[in-house]
This record gives structure tokens, sequence and C-alpha cells, in this order.
């Protein structure tokens, strides 16, 4: 038996997905014959969804409220809730007694991060068994409101009174201070088994903690059909953060097992939001208990993160309420994949900023020719993001598909472990010849970057080669490998892009601005004398940075010259209806940090440019707004020469991104240094260093970050942060050894005129 009560948001939600209106997802592409179809493909034959998030699977990452929220300790909930922590404590171990799992505390604090969600006087309680220590001091933000008392060797709950003011909503820090003796070798001071952030109410005599395991039941079955499911006793919910797709909405059945009656609400919280009930329905149990199945839309949260609640608002009897798979579903879509291709051409431009090329510059770039044709024919991603500002870390994930912290190049003297499978040796093994030119130092020899490649030619900045030989060369072997090899070629050409040294001749540089300049910045040894200058942490006087960003600029014009060269080769030679073209950049440094290598994450030295042409032009022209990353690049070159990729491999194909919806929106992009994360998620980026409080920038309206938006926006924060220990736990896993670089007299004398030392 049961009643369904769709709330007003849930009729309004369901009227305008009837019209197509559904709210909150990005405009659709533009700039292509085919623009009304772009913003995905075509629905799957059986019109049916696809799921995008358990919320059984993810119930660790999720809170659990039962009178007040329950941090179930030895447990994979508390993943990401040790303060800023980045891992658990290394003096806490797990421990199982009594039915229960325990975390066994060796330090003498133990500090969680709490949400609450509105206003509110509390109190903290906790099951304790006392080792060394028999009571905790607690504190919530510092501040002292009230002691835990346990004893030793016995099991206890214990609990402070409430707080005679409220605790105000937002993220907040709780730390148990444990009191006893520190010894070496000593008992731990206490084992916890739970610990609770309670709202004052009635019937605390009989109160049963919500943990994990009892909440989580893995075979739920009514009217003989099973469900995995979150199991609650009124009042309780479990609170879910969540990046809500285009299509978004919640798959559920409700159902009473046991005896009773139940009433439920499906409900989203988001920050400086009331409360949002969706659906309500109420159910009964007993012998013909069966499911309700809903399916709940979330037209009006499309790319926002949000808090999903599953609610027991009442229960009766001795039944408990049952949210049988609960999920986040979207339609189905057939995935487009990028077309098989004959050769495989990347262009990696160094030291250029997005906003300088077309079509992003948003004005005419008339020095950029072959650009400007490629953003006028090809597949132009408008969100394409770095993962690192150091430029051999951001290659090396590049070549690797893999993220730093698996391939250990964090730091600007380490190099790529010799263990860590390139694009090269990925190739040989499928029998694709694949050549590296490099005119970039932080991918020479040293660095780690020259195996596999068949041929791996580098061009030093001293030498005498010009800037444009790595394109110009590029573009002879591929037409004369094309002529004696049927199997498929991959080229990768690390271009010296905006970079100095500059060829710049004394007559062209006479017409450069400002004129009858007689500073410091001359084409050829300009790099060394802004090493000077950043090493002095100095400033440019106005007529050198004028200097500075004619040279850039010319530089830039030199290099897209090469690039139309090497287009023009593969036309002649037959070849580029079955190329695929990627250009991209590695660091977006550029003229802001005076080609700094390994600067700060910030979002404007992430934002790299990314054009790709398919083979036979399919899918352009066309701009793509959904995000994209490195990795996004390498799983299409991969798949595009029909090499399977590595276990490790991150990315999705550039070509389901540009033609479905964005609906894998639920893992961040990561961008990392040795100390120093940015987690870039949506509108929000989350800036910081391992175990300090981060910063939450809000992009569309502060993009230079000028303002911490994590205290009014607590729950992306908390969400955000999660998500980051859950990818750091993910790939620091099985992580490589860091490599130390090593240093010969040439490659010192190469960084040296690089800029990279004086």
């Amino acid at each position: 038996m049961r009643r369904l009560r769709p709330s007003a948001s849930a009729l309004l939600g369901l009227a305008l997905a009837a019209l197509g209106c559904g709210g909150g997802g990005r405009p659709s592409d533009t700039g292509s014959p085919d623009a009304a179809a772009s913003g995905g493909g075509p629905p799957a034959a059986d019109g049916g969804v696809r799921e995008v998030a358990s919320l059984v699977d993810m119930l660790p990452d999720c809170d659990i409220h039962h009178r007040g929220l329950i941090v179930d300790l030895g447990t994979d909930e508390t993943t990401g809730r040790f303060g800023w922590r980045i891992a658990a404590p290394e003096n806490l171990t797990t421990v199982e007694h009594d039915g229960a799992t325990w975390a066994r505390i060796y330090d003498r604090s133990l500090s969680l991060q709490v949400l609450v969600a509105e206003s509110t006087p509390v109190f903290v309680a906790a099951r304790v068994v006392g080792r060394d220590s028999k009571s905790a001091a607690v504190l919530v933000d510092g501040v002292d409101v009230g002691v835990l008392s346990f004893g030793k060797g016995d099991i206890k709950v214990a609990s402070t009174h409430a707080t005679q003011v409220p605790l105000s909503a937002g993220l907040h820090l709780l730390e148990l201070r444990f009191r006893g003796r520190e010894k070496a070798g000593s008992d731990p001071f206490a084992e916890v088994d739970w610990v609770r952030l309670g709202v004052p109410g009635d019937n605390e005599g009989t109160y049963g903690a919500a943990t994990l395991g009892d909440v989580r039941n893995p075979s739920a079955v009514l009217g003989g059909e099973p469900h995995r499911a979150i199991a609650l006793r009124a009042p309780a919910s479990v609170r879910c953060g969540l990046r809500i797709p285009e299509g978004g909405r919640v798959r559920v059945a409700v159902g009473m097992q046991g005896d009773g009656k139940a009433e439920a609400e499906i409900a989203v919280r988001v920050d400086g939001e009331s409360r949002s009930v969706l659906q309500e329905v109420e159910v009964e149990g007993g012998a013909q208990a069966e499911w309700s199945n809903l399916e709940v839309p979330l037209s009006d949260y499309g790319g926002r993160v949000v808090s999903v609640e599953l609610a027991a608002v009442k229960t009766t009897g001795t039944g408990r309420l049952m949210f049988g798979d609960p999920a986040l579903v979207v339609p189905a879509v057939q995935q487009p994949v990028t077309p098989l291709a004959r050769i495989v051409v990347v262009v990696v431009l160094d030291g250029i900023e997005r906003g300088d090329l077309p079509p992003y510059a948003g004005h005419e770039t008339p020095n950029l020719a072959a650009l400007v044709e490629l953003g006028r024919t090809a597949v132009v991603f408008d969100e394409h993001r770095g993962d690192a500002t150091l430029v051999a870390t951001a290659m090396a994930s590049l070549l690797s598909g893999v993220s730093p912290l698996r391939h250990g190049l964090l730091d600007a003297l380490a190099r790529l472990p010799a263990a860590q499978p390139l694009l090269a040796q990925l190739a040989g093994d499928a029998s694709v010849r694949a050549a590296f030119y490099s005119g970039v130092p932080s991918t020479f020899a040293p660095f780690g970057f020259a195996r596999g490649w068949d041929p791996y030619v580098a061009f030093p900045p001293h030498g005498e080669r010009l800037a444009t030989a790595p394109l110009d060369d590029a573009a002879a072997w591929i037409t004369q490998a094309a002529k004696g090899a049927s199997g498929p070629l991959l080229v990768v050409v690390h271009a010296r892009g905006g970079h100095p040294p500059w060829e710049v001749t004394p007559k062209e540089a006479a017409t450069l601005p400002p004129a009858d300049y007689a500073g410091p910045l001359n084409p050829r040894t300009a790099a060394q004398v802004l090493w000077r200058v950043r090493a002095k942490k100095g400033l440019l006087e106005e007529k050198d940075r004028e200097r500075l960003r004619a040279l850039y600029h010319f530089g830039i014009a030199d290099q897209d010259r090469a690039l139309g060269r090497l287009v023009t080769a593969l036309e002649e030679a037959g070849l580029w209806d079955s190329t695929m073209f990627v250009v991209t950049g590695d660091v977006a440094s550029g003229r802001r940090t005076l080609f700094a290598d390994g600067a700060e994450l910030d979002e404007e030295l992430l934002a790299l440019p990314l054009y790709v042409h398919f083979p036979g032009g399919v899918h352009g022209p066309r701009r793509v707004d959904r995000p994209t990353e490195v990795y996004d690049v390498t799983r299409t070159i991969v798949g595009a020469l029909g090499i399977k990729p590595g276990g490790d491999a991150l990315g999705r194909d550039l070509a389901s991104v540009a033609l479905s919806p964005e609906q894998d929106v639920q893992m961040p992009r990561v961008a990392l240094l040795e100390d120093r994360y940015s987690a870039r998620w949506g509108d929000f980026a989350l800036t910081g260093r391992w175990q300090e409080r981060p910063r939450l920038c809000h992009l569309p309206v502060d993009p230079g970050c000028s303002f911490d938006w994590s205290r009014t926006r607590p729950l992306v924060v908390q969400t955000l942060f999660r998500r980051l220990v859950r990818y750091y736990a993910r790939h620091h896993q099985g992580a490589l050894a860091r490599a130390p670089l090593e240093i010969d007299a040439d490659t010192d004398a190469t960084l040296k005129v690089w800029g990279a030392h004086d």
C-alpha cells in the first residue's frame, strides 16, 4: 500500500521536462551545421537510462543523520573527514569486537570535519572504550563544549550537555582531546565506535546509532524482488553530495520491511537555499508489502552541486523504511567514438596563453593564419584544463595517460620513472610507429621522455636549428614514413610556442614596439634576463613588458607558419583526411609569470587551448563548452590508433565529449604539484596545500579567486574535498617512486639558455 505526493517543485520539473525546457544545463554547441544535434548523441534504442552514481556504493561519502550527524569510525565513512588531512592519521588503527568496528586512537586528539545544515543547539556523544584515558574534552572550532567521561575497559555511550548557543550552519571542526598519560609503547588513549553531533530532543534513552553497517542492507526483499537498500528508522536521513548532470534524476524503490508504516521524502539541499522536498511517499509494511518505484527529475539543479537527501520522516511499528538501489541516472545515449586514423599528430605548444589564440581571443589574429583555419574547421574545446603548471609533469601525464600521483613526476628536480610506460611503448606493442620531436628541454632525454620513440629528436635552444625545426622535421618524417608503411603513425611535437629565445633579426626587432627600445630583453638572451627578474622577485618596467609582448607574439606567429607548413604537407601527400590532428598547450605560464615553470595552480595558468581535427573532418566545425582535461587527449589518441589503453589510464574519448550530454560529472579535474592541488568541479575550484584549510573559488562571479567562498559554500567544500581525497587514495596507491633528475653538463647549459636557472 502506498500513496505518492509529488511536491510542487517536482510537478513543475515534470512540466518543464515535457516542454523540453529542463533548466540548469549548458547552452548548445554552436558553429556547426548540425548544431541542433550537438547537445548529445541519439537516445538509446530502448529509451532507457544509465546509472552514473549509486547512492548505496557511495554511502561512505554521504552524511548519515539520526537525531543528528553520525560519524562511524573504523569504516570508510571517515575518508576525507579527518580535518583537512588527505589520509587518516598514522596513529589510528581499526579493530573489531563486540559486533562493531572501532577506531583505536593513539594520538592525544582526534579531529573530524562535520557539516551542520541548519543552525541549532548541539551536544556531542560517542560510544567509547577507555584505554589509557578516562575522559576527553570536546571542542568545536576550538571552543570547549564539554567533557566525555567513559572510564577504562568498559563500553560506554558518553555525552556532553547541549550547547546554550546554537551552532551555526556550515562546516565545523569537532575535536576530541583525550586525557591521560602519553608514553612510548603505551596503550591507545581510547577506542571509539562512533561520534554523534546530536540535536537535543526526546527519547534519548532509546537511541540507537545509525552506523554504516546498520544503514546498509545488501539484500532487502519485498514482494519477491530484492534490492540493495539504505535502511532507516525515523527521524533519519542520508544526504549525499552530488553534481547533477544534464537530464539527471533520482531513481529509487521505496518500501517498508517489517511491520508498520512510514513516510518518506526525497529532498535536495543547496548552499544558501531552503531544503526543497521533491517527492513524498507513504508505504506500509507487512506480508503484502511491495516496492514503490520512483523517478524524481532534478532538472532545476543541472550542473549544480547539491545534497540529495533520502529521509525517513516518520516510521511506526518495528519495521524499517527501505530505499532500494537509489541512484542518480541519466537518459542512455549512444556514445560516439573517434574514427580510426592512419596518422595521429599531436602538437603541444609551450608557454602560450589560450586568450592570445583564435578563436579564444575573441578578436582578429591575422598573424596566426594556421590556427585561424584550424579554429574555423575543427572542433575547439573551450574548457580544456591542464593537470599541472610544471611542464615536465604536464607532458608526463599527456604521454602516459595517468595522474601525476601515479607517474610520480611532481617537482622540478624529478624525472619520469623508467617504469612508467609512455604512448611510444603502447604504440610499439600495437605495431604503430611513433616519433617524438621536442624543442622544449623539459622533455629531453634527461627528463625521461626519450624512451621507445622511433625516432626521438631533441632541438636545444642554443643549437643551430631554428625554433620551427621540430614541426618541419615532423612534416618531412610523416610524408616519408607514410610512403613505406601501411600501418598507423603517431607523431608528437613539443614545440617552443611562445617561449624564448625568439628568432628575431635586428632588423625585425627594430620594427617592434616600443620604438627605440634599448632595454635588457634581447631576443636571444631574454630567457636568462627573465629568470633573474623572477629570482629577485623584481618587476619589469612597462617598456620592457611592451617589448616582451611583441617578442612573444612574434614567436607564436613564427610557430604558426610552421604549423601551417605541416598541415600543407599532409594535404599535399593526400594524408589530411585520414589524420587526427591535435593542437594543445602544456602550461599556460607565458607572459603573466615571465615563463616561470611550476607556478601556482591558478585557473588562468591551467586553461589550455585544444583543437582537434578528427579524421575526415567529422564533427567539425564545432565549439564545445564541456570540461575536458589532458587525459581525454591521451584516451582519444589511443582510440584513434586502435590501441588498447593501459589499465591505469584516465580520460574519455573527445568525440563522445563533443557530441554527448555532459553526464559523467562526479569527479573533479585535479591539478597537482608536489605539495599543492587544485580541484575544479563545475563552477568551483578548491585550491590549497595538503593538510591546510583550502580556498574555494566561485569562478563565474570571481574568476580571479580574490575571495574565499568556503564559508558560504560548505556543502560544495565538503563534497569536493571528499572527492579529492578519494582521487588521491585511488591514484596514489601503486604510485611509482620519485626518480631524481640527473643533470649533465650539456643539459645544464641547455636549461640555462632556456631560462631555468642562472
